[in-house]
């Protein structure tokens, strides 16, 4: 028998583009799928289109959110991973509610997998920007650096896949976290994959339209807005105090105690210390010089 996959999908007034996420779902190659949604309180007609969807496909669980709303998308994914142990599946995939997915996404994520015996899968993606109708490659797939997961996430949420086993571990370790609002659900599983070595796989081939849109954090802004926007929750502090409940939640703050111990002492023998050893930091080298930046002027 095939892999079982558990589509985990999250939803939050998502009328607008969530038919279209679902029947691109419903046509992946890989067909022993099932799918999970969890609402946060939608006030659209969301909840419609899922019961609708529901009715049609018997492969699909709403999960009950018990009038219980987290808030954040971070905190919606988190309550899905712990709705169950997922028993008979072996892979969970996470999914956003405006996304277009290629045919042959869950295929790939599963043929990588196998292929290195990893328990973790990103992809690179295609960024379409629905206000100014530009489509971007962005690419997630360069090597690992020793300490990346400290500052950065492996991709888009949206792309990811990872085992049971693997899930069970994130179950373990976010079970009593107790809010997840400004959080990063895709930087935090991607730490907490590192920090307990499991291994992990980046494919560079992109399959899904990732769409951004007036709902995004940045993504009805001008590439000039969207750089505000970023320098001002730099300046906030926002940037290292991720980077500090990261390391604490994922344990990487034992694992890599040196680089965290200096984050938090913040001196300016540590910062420049810190910018040493930034190649390690992040796995594109542009924006490890840009890092550099970061510490000195932002941590």
């Amino acid at each position: 028998m095939s892999n079982k996959v558990a589509v985990l999908l999250a939803t939050y007034n998502g009328e607008k583009y969530l038919r279209e996420q679902l029947r691109t779902i419903e046509m992946q190659t890989h067909e022993n799928w099932h799918l999970f949604i969890r609402d946060d309180g939608s006030t659209d007609a969301t909840i419609d289109i899922i019961k609708e969807f529901s009715s049609r496909f018997s492969n699909t669980t709403i999960v009950e959110n018990f009038g219980e709303f987290t808030g954040s998308a971070a905190g919606n994914f988190f309550k899905l991973l712990n709705f169950s142990d997922f028993e008979g599946f072996s892979h969970i995939s996470l999914a956003d509610q405006d996304d277009i997915w290629a045919p042959t996404k869950l295929e790939s994520a599963l043929s990588h997998m196998s292929l290195v015996g990893a328990g973790g899968y990103s992809s690179n993606l295609v960024s379409y920007d629905n206000t100014s109708f530009r489509a971007n490659y962005i690419d997630k797939s360069q090597p690992q650096k020793k300490f990346d997961f400290i500052f950065q996430g492996a991709s888009a949420g949206c792309t990811y896949v990872f085992t049971r086993e693997t899930c069970l571990l994130i179950q373990k370790k976010t079970i009593n976290i107790d809010s997840f609002k400004g959080r990063s659900h895709d930087w935090l599983i991607y730490a907490l994959c590192r920090t307990n070595d499991i291994p992990w796989v980046f494919d560079q081939e992109a399959h899904i339209f990732y769409r951004q849109h007036a709902g995004n954090v940045f993504g009805s802004m001008s590439a000039f807005a969207g750089l505000v926007a970023r320098l001002k929750l730099l300046r906030s502090g926002w940037y290292r105090e991720n980077v500090l409940w990261i390391a604490e939640k994922s344990g990487a703050d034992a694992k890599a105690s040196a680089v965290v111990d200096r984050i938090k002492r913040n001196s300016l023998m540590d910062k420049i210390s810190l910018a040493k050893t930034v190649s390690q930091f992040r796995r594109d080298n542009k924006e490890s010089k840009a890092l550099v930046f970061i510490i000195f002027l932002f941590f």
